[in-house]
């Protein structure tokens, strides 16, 4: 869907990285973890494209959207100005979003830095129908393991480095070796999901990744976010990530 709504809140986590609140109660309604929208925050065609921002949280309840986002270049820089009752363009929610199982006892997600964002919404959804979280986050400094607090009240158990010489995924590898898992999650970063895939192939849990790229249409028309897949036969193929994606299972990614 395609709407304009207004700001009802935002917040300054860092110079570089923010947090904005909508009002839709539609969006809220339909969002489902690891979607995402494309936001314009300006008149005009400059900067010309919208910019795709993952969902981090959705209150169905209070009819709001948030999105987590760093400030990068010219059009984030614009939303970066938005205040409280301003204005904004949303497309969505679009994309693929993180399958969970029902009956699923426990699940994991992996994050760094603002790759953590998407899995908030993922890890609520989780705890509201009983299942068990572990959160496995990384960052260069504790100001960017974002959403710590808002998983803590969530009633995640949490694991976080901000030592670089510490792979995060050593200590799920260390948790995989006494409990079980029905599923695995992470996002952005190629290196976590090389690391969560190979302890999937290890421990036979399910194993999926969002992954992140350029953007310019988010509904597949432009033919510009595409990434190397594997078919059912084990045959590659080119598919949009915006469109077939974001959210893949990791033996699928070539």
């Amino acid at each position: 869907m395609y709407q304009t709504v207004k700001v009802a809140e935002t917040s300054t986590i860092s110079p570089q990285y923010r947090r904005i609140v909508i009002q839709s109660p539609e969006m809220a309604q339909a969002s489902q973890p690891g979607q995402f929208m494309m936001l314009k925050a300006w008149e005009g065609t400059v900067p010309f494209l919208m910019r795709p921002i993952s969902i981090n949280d959705a209150d169905p309840a209070a009819g709001t959207v948030s999105f987590l986002y760093k400030v990068v270049g010219e059009g984030t820089a614009l939303m970066a100005k938005l205040q409280k009752g301003d204005s904004l363009q949303a497309l969505g929610p679009l994309g693929h979003g993180f399958p969970l199982a029902a009956g699923a006892k426990r699940i994991a997600v992996i994050g760094r830095g603002i790759g953590i964002a998407p899995l908030r919404l993922l890890a609520r959804r989780a705890v509201e129908q009983g299942t068990e979280v572990y959160a496995y986050l990384s960052a260069k400094e504790e100001q960017q393991l974002f959403d710590r607090r808002e998983l803590e009240d969530l009633g995640v158990i949490l694991r976080t480095t901000c030592d670089a010489k510490v792979n995060v995924t050593a200590f799920f590898a260390e948790d995989l070796e006494k409990l079980t898992f029905d599923a695995a999650y992470s996002c952005g970063s190629k290196r976590l999901m090389g690391e969560m895939h190979q302890l999937h192939l290890r421990h036979d849990f399910e194993s999926y990744v969002s992954l992140e790229e350029h953007m310019a249409c988010g509904i597949g028309a432009c033919k510009g976010c595409v990434c190397r897949t594997r078919g059912e036969d084990g045959g590659e193929r080119y598919e949009t990530v915006c469109q077939c994606g974001p959210v893949f299972p990791t033996e699928r990614i070539v």
